[in-house]
């Protein structure tokens, strides 16, 4: 059985030199590149976001603006029917890093949030300020490859943010969370945000790969018929443009830092109206994916009246 939706396991977050980056861009611009031949089992969406003051406020302004959309998708989720969904919203994050999504998911679900577990595979010096302050959090150390001893037993909804291309091994990780789910027949939700095939030009090195509907159809193969799965643009052309010129273009020609701090209300601006740009009609290449999985639903909370959810199909244009 396939553990990788990858042709290799050259990892770029740790460094690589010369001829090992090489190899890097050579495989994973195979690997995106490669046909797909089996029918997809996923619906494809496009995200349309709020992106009033009230909303855009509360995100970070000098987000990338993959991360800027990532963020505008956590705050406008269906809480309350995740919530009705569910019941008590139990979450299991994976890659957590710091552990900062614990209160911002709190904060983005209006204190829904019953308990959240995170996990990686190096411990934050921040966890524990995080727990002492935030009661319902909690973290855990594992090895990066087995999952399931860290799962809670209460777990319902399993997210990862930007981690799943660091995984060597992202099917099998996935595998233990189908064995999970399907051993408790009870509803579960995932929610997973990674980087699409037009990351290679704009992140450069980092990680080991990239996504495109082909290796997403590998992930959602391995859930059974009693889940349903939807894959959502996040940006597009626009946003991939703004992000060279301020980001990729600085730091890889200029050898300087990128130019949002410098140019932080002018950057904020022009990444609002590309998000709306490109929201509006369907991309060839999205900034980003969300990829959600519904397993064992009583209501298909993600399929119920979606302009409702500011989660709009390709045919729906902005007014």
């Amino acid at each position: 059985m396939m553990n990788s939706t990858s042709i290799h396991t050259i990892n770029s977050s740790k460094g690589l030199n010369f001829f090992s980056r090489i190899s890097w861009l050579l495989f994973n611009y195979i690997n995106n590149a490669l046909p797909s031949f089996t029918r997809t089992r996923f619906i494809t969406r496009n995200f349309v976001p709020d992106v009033s003051d009230e909303v855009w406020l509360r995100t970070d302004i000098d987000s990338s603006p993959s991360r800027k959309l990532c963020d505008l998708f956590w705050l406008q989720l269906p809480w309350d029917r995740i919530r009705s969904e569910l019941g008590c919203i139990n979450v299991f994050d994976t890659g957590c890093g710091s552990g900062h999504y614990g209160p911002r998911l709190q904060s983005y679900s209006g204190g829904l949030i019953s308990r959240y577990t995170g996990v990686d595979i190096s411990p934050h010096s921040k966890w524990k300020r995080l727990v002492k302050e935030h009661p319902y959090l909690q973290f855990r150390k594992f090895d990066g490859f087995g999952i399931s001893s860290q799962i809670p037993e209460d777990a319902n909804l399993f997210i990862s943010q930007s981690a799943v291309e660091h995984f060597r091994h992202d099917l099998h990780y996935f595998t233990q969370l189908r064995d999970f789910i399907t051993n408790r027949p009870k509803p579960a939700i995932q929610i997973h945000m990674f980087p699409s095939t037009a990351c290679i030009r704009l992140f450069l090195f980092h990680g080991i790969r990239q996504y495109s509907p082909r290796t997403v159809g590998y992930v959602v193969n391995l859930f059974d018929t009693e889940s349903y799965s939807i894959l959502y643009n996040l940006g597009g052309a626009a946003c991939n443009r703004l992000h060279r010129e301020y980001i990729t273009g600085p730091v890889k020609y200029k050898k300087v830092k990128d130019l949002r701090a410098e140019r932080i209300k002018e950057y904020d601006m022009r990444l609002r109206r590309a998000i709306v740009a490109d929201s509006s009609m369907l991309q060839k290449e999205s900034s980003f994916y969300a990829l959600v999985i519904h397993s064992n639903w009583k209501e298909r909370t993600f399929l119920h009246d979606p302009s409702s959810l500011n989660l709009h199909p390709f045919r729906r244009k902005i007014e």
